[in-house]
C-alpha cells in the first residue's frame, strides 16, 4: 500500500509567476514515472490540512529561512515544507547541465526526498546517472545529467 502525502502550493506574495500554473507543474512533477510514485509513495493535492506545503519563494527567504545561501532551495528533513527557489525556478541552474523543465523537476524530487528523510548523495561515478539527492544545482561532478530516482537515492 503505498504512503499518501497530501500536499498543497504557495506562491509567495511578490513572486511574479501564476499559482495556478505552479500547482499544475508540482503536481506533473511529483506524479512522474521516475519519482517518488515508484518507490511507495502516492501524492495527492489538497487545498486544507496538508502534510506537506511547497513554496515558490524569493532567494533572500532562503537564506531567512534555511540559513543556505541564496542560490538553493532547502526542505526541512522529515518535515513539512518545501522552498523552492524562485530565481532556480525560472532560470534554472547551468551546473546541472539540465534544460530549465526537467531542473524544475530535480528541484521539486530533491526537496521532497528531503520531507521523505533522504540525506544528500554524492555521484556514484563517471558516467553514472546522477543522484536526484545529489546537489545537482551545485553540479553533477562525472555524473550524467539526471532526473529519474536512482538506487542511490531509494536506499533507506
Amino acid at each position: 500500500m503505498p504512503k499518501v502525502i497530501r500536499y498543497t502550493t504557495l506562491v509567495d506574495p511578490g513572486i511574479r509567476y501564476p499559482q495556478e500554473e505552479f500547482a499544475e507543474l508540482i503536481q506533473i512533477y511529483l506524479a512522474d514515472p521516475e519519482g517518488w510514485e515508484a518507490h511507495g509513495y502516492t501524492f495527492v493535492f489538497t487545498p486544507k490540512n496538508p502534510d506537506v506545503l511547497v513554496r515558490l519563494v524569493d532567494p533572500k527567504d532562503i537564506v531567512k529561512i534555511c540559513g543556505l545561501p541564496d542560490n538553493l532551495s532547502c526542505a526541512t528533513m522529515n518535515g513539512h515544507n518545501i522552498y523552492l527557489n524562485s530565481n532556480r525556478w525560472l532560470h534554472g541552474a547551468a551546473a546541472s547541465k539540465l534544460p530549465l523543465a526537467r531542473y524544475r523537476q530535480y528541484m521539486v524530487s530533491h526537496e521532497m526526498g528531503h520531507i521523505l528523510g533522504h540525506e544528500h548523495e554524492k555521484c556514484p561515478g563517471r558516467g553514472q546517472p546522477a543522484p536526484i539527492m545529489l546537489q545537482q544545482t551545485i553540479g553533477i561532478g562525472q555524473c550524467k545529467a539526471n532526473t529519474a530516482i536512482t538506487k542511490t537515492d531509494s536506499k533507506v
